[in-house]
């Protein structure tokens, strides 16, 4: 029903409770970085459903059951099924479902979002079937890496701009086992 709950690592006693108001299942992949998390929720192949940024801090320390509110919400056709981010300071880059039924539509997205906002920075689209692997990037190559349902493995990498603006850049894919 759409639920995180954190826990302390010691105690295994509940600190709080999110539960996005799209509901779905939160079956990604949980990112940690500087204070956050952030995961994406999945309702139907066709349905709309969120990737949401979560303060993991614990403002209520009595209360276990705390009530926690998503920082911002993205929300996608098709949502977000096992689509693990890459998170940094400057961006969160994250794959979506197709929003379609099936394997060859090449709808699904690679968005490029603000971490403390959420605002939409950059896009891409034409990626064939679900993106269903978390992003991966390779400072050797300075390319992020990650894989579809459609059977395609697919690089991608970010570059700022003159003016200063994050951008996704140079896609390149290649069929998988063909």
């Amino acid at each position: 029903n759409g639920r995180i709950q954190a826990f302390d690592a010691v105690t295994l006693d509940s600190l709080w409770l999110f539960t996005d108001s799209n509901g779905g299942q939160p079956n990604c992949p949980i990112v940690y970085h500087d204070g956050y998390i952030y995961t994406g929720f999945w309702k139907s192949e066709t349905g709309d459903a969120s990737f949401v940024c979560v303060s993991a801090t614990d403002e209520d320390p009595d209360v276990g059951n705390e009530t926690k509110y998503a920082s911002w919400r993205y929300v996608s056709k098709g949502g977000f099924y096992w689509a693990g981010a890459y998170v940094c300071g400057d961006y969160v880059l994250v794959g979506t479902d197709d929003g379609k039924s099936g394997y060859t539509s090449k709808t699904a997205n690679v968005l490029l979002l603000d971490p403390m906002s959420g605002k939409l920075l950059d896009s891409m689209t034409g990626f064939a079937g679900d993106i269903r692997s978390t992003i991966c990037y390779d400072e050797a190559t300075n390319a992020f890496y990650f894989d579809s349902k459609g059977s395609y493995f697919y690089r991608v990498r970010v570059q700022k701009d003159t003016d200063g603006a994050w951008r996704l850049t140079d896609r390149a894919e290649l069929p998988i086992g063909g």
